[in-house]
């Protein structure tokens, strides 16, 4: 089964959705978000290797964000 990874429109939080699905929640603050209107981070992520992609997205992101604030 392959999964898009899109961000959250609300808190940010990176989330995985099964390709072809219209909508998906949130998994940190619960807010419905409509796939053709989120912003699409990763595709075509097999299953197997969907939470490695989230926590190397996360990863990316902290850093980004610590770099920021120096």
């Amino acid at each position: 089964m392959m999964y898009s990874v899109f961000l959250c429109k609300k808190c940010g939080g990176v989330c995985a959705a099964r390709e072809g699905t219209k909508t998906f929640r949130c998994t940190y603050c619960g807010t419905i978000n409509h796939t053709d209107k989120g912003r699409k981070v990763a595709t075509g992520v097999d299953s197997k290797n969907i939470q490695k992609v989230i926590g190397e997205l996360k990863a990316a992101h902290a850093k980004r964000s610590e770099k920021e604030t120096l």
